[in-house]
Order: structure tokens, then sequence, then C-alpha cells
């Protein structure tokens, strides 16, 4: 019962994720807030919420990937085996999920552009850094989730103390590097990797490992607190969240730690924030959040009426994958991009048919041995 929680948190963010990709394979509208490149805005109000509340995926997944990794840890240890054998469960997922990025995913994307018409998704990718010719390998999410979780192999058994200076230094460093750059020099591929979202001869990242590490410490931090504090962690929880989103209040309105310095002149725009890579307004608003939702589902994790919520989160990759070309298929009629209206009604259709896919697979994971590869989608 001490991972219901996380598993309807997780469960929770696929479905936002699921919203906003419907947003972008469906209505063919899709926003990109990175630093150093200008920013249009959204048309209106719906197109800002449906944004808006997909920004709690990102640093929801780094984080309950951090949690994860503990818990599992312990649990394979009470289980017999070494912490050999553990980290090397940890090295095959991780490159598992590089796999599926380059060989699952790109083709999803793919699709969803086949069926535009060749018409980009309004707000779409403009990129700081140049890139002129020679060999080029795009990332996604996956590659951020991936390599954190292979460095996450050999950090799992850091005490609190090293946790919390790993993840003070990850957003230090990421936000004294970005200030050190200009968004139209020729990036290095290895500095685009692991520091800086942007685009380079050899390489387009959006997630680069620097920035979401501190997000996946913090999670096995957190965890480490769930294992000695049992019955205060959700408490904790609420009252981080809040002053976490203090902070930000306090920072926006002083337009500090947002990377660049976006004048504000309404509500909306005061909520506009560098995700890529996530500035430290990003992450105190989100991660306070998202640290919100997990108190809540502490008190809701009993009820029946949120199963497939917890089905979701059991079966997170799994979902990942198949929502893709899902949404991409529903998609299809609408090379041009459907409404607002049209593409919520087909985000939610859409989750009721991963609904029954997800509660058939999570049926048959579980009818693998606990080292079957099956277990690590």
């Amino acid at each position: 019962m001490r991972t219901t929680p996380i598993d309807l948190l997780r469960g929770f963010i696929m479905i936002l994720m699921a919203l906003d990709h419907a947003s972008a394979m469906i209505a063919r509208t899709h926003f990109f807030e990175i630093w150093g490149v200008d920013f249009s805005g959204y048309p209106d109000l719906g197109w800002w919420f449906t944004r808006f509340v997909s920004h709690l995926c990102a640093p929801g997944f780094f984080f309950l990937m951090g949690m994860s990794i503990c818990l599992f840890a312990e649990k394979r240890k009470q289980a017999g085996w070494e912490d050999w054998d553990v980290r090397r469960y940890f090295f095959k997922r991780g490159g598992l999920i590089l796999v599926f990025m380059l060989f699952l995913e790109f083709p999803g994307w793919g699709l969803s552009a086949l069926f535009s018409g060749g018409g980009g998704a309004e707000g779409g990718m403009n990129l700081p850094g140049q890139y002129s010719s020679g060999f080029f390998l795009p990332t996604t999410v996956l590659y951020g989730l991936g390599m954190c979780m292979l460095i996450a192999a050999f950090l799992w058994k850091l005490n609190k103390g090293w946790l919390i200076l790993m993840t003070i230094l990850s957003f230090a460093f990421s936000g004294w590097y970005i200030h050190q750059l200009s968004p139209d020099a020729v990036f290095n591929p290895l500095m685009v990797f692991f520091c800086t979202p942007g685009i380079s001869n050899g390489a387009m990242v959006i997630y680069p490992i620097i920035p979401w590490l501190g997000v996946v410490t913090f999670g096995i931090l957190w965890a480490k607190l769930l294992q000695t504090k049992k019955e205060e962690i959700y408490s904790y929880s609420l009252i981080t969240g809040l002053v976490f989103i203090a902070a930000f209040l306090i920072l926006r309105f002083l337009e500090i730690g947002n990377f660049q310095l976006n004048t504000y002149t309404d509500w909306i725009s005061f909520f506009t924030l560098v995700k890529y890579p996530p500035s430290i307004v990003f992450i105190l608003l989100t991660c306070g959040i998202n640290l919100i939702f997990l108190f809540i589902f502490s008190k809701l994790a009993g009820y029946a009426w949120l199963r497939p919520v917890k089905i979701f989160g059991q079966t997170a990759m799994f979902f990942y994958i198949i929502h893709l070309y899902l949404y991409a298929f529903l998609g299809a009629p609408f090379p041009m991009g459907s409404s607002i209206g049209v593409m919520y009604v087909l985000w939610i259709a859409g989750l009721v048919v991963l609904y029954f896919i997800c509660k058939w697979f999570l049926n048959f994971k579980r009818s693998k041995p606990l080292d079957s590869w099956w277990r690590m989608i």
C-alpha cells in the first residue's frame, strides 16, 4: 500500500502527458518553452491550460523514477539480490529505454508527421544552437530518463546529505552554465547531450542529463525519507510542496530564475516558464504541485474508482509507447489539426482504449519472473 500513491501520481501524469501529445498529434498544436528563443505565447486560455497541466509530467517522471529506483533496490535486496544484481538491472532497463526511443518512439512520432500532410504543429520547435550538415541524432525525454537511470544505478546507496548536495549542484550548475552561453553559438555535441538543450552538428537534445539528474536525486532522497518516515512522509510532501510554490511566487515576482527576462503583463505570462532546461521557478512550481498531489493520492489510495489511474502508473513505459501510435491514428483524419474540443473528446476516448490494453499487459507482465525483460516495460 505504501507505493500506491506513487503509482497513482505516475498514472495521473501519464494521463496529462497523453493530453499534451493528443494536442500535438490531433490538434497539431504544441508549444515549446526553451531558453534563448523568443516565445510567441499561447493563443487563448484553453491552449494555455492544456499546455500548463502537462508541465507536471517531465518533473514527475524524473522524480518518480528516482523514488522507484530506491524502492526497487530495497525490495530486491530483501529478496536476496546483491548490489551488482540491482545495478545490472538498472543498466539493462536504462539501455532498454534508449532502445525504445530509437526503434519504437521515433516511428510513432514519424507516423503522426506522415498523417499531418507535411504541416507543422502550431508553436513548433525553434532551437538554440546551429546545425549545418553531417550526422544528426535527435533525442526525446526517453534519452534523459534512460541516461539518468544508468547514472542513478550508482547513486541509490548515497546518504541523504549527498543526495541533497547533488540536487542543489545540478540546478546551480545548469543555471550558471546557461547564462554563459549565447543561443546563436555553435554548440559542442557533448555539451548538448549533457548540459544544454539545443541543436548542434551531431545532436538535438531537449532533455540533457545534468539539469534533470537533480530531479532524480531528489526523488531518491524522498524515497529514503519514505523508508524512515513511513507515517509522516506524505504530510512532509504537502508541506514541502506548499513551500516550493511559495518560493516560486517570490522568485517569479522578482523575475529571478527563469533563464530569461520575460516581463509578465498578466497572469498567463506570469506562469509562462522556461522548461528546456528546467528553470528553478519551473522546478519549484511543478515539483511543488506534484508533491501536493502525492499527498492527495495518499488520502485517496483505497478508492476503487482510481484503479484505471493506478494501472496506467503500473504500466507507464508500455502506456508511453502505445499511446503514441494510438493518438497518431486518431489524428489521421485531421491533417491540418482539429479544434480543441474535438481533441479533448478524442483524448478521453484514447484513454478508455488504453485502459483495457494496459490492464491486459499488467496481468501479462505479472506472470513473468522477476528478472524477465517484460518486467522492465
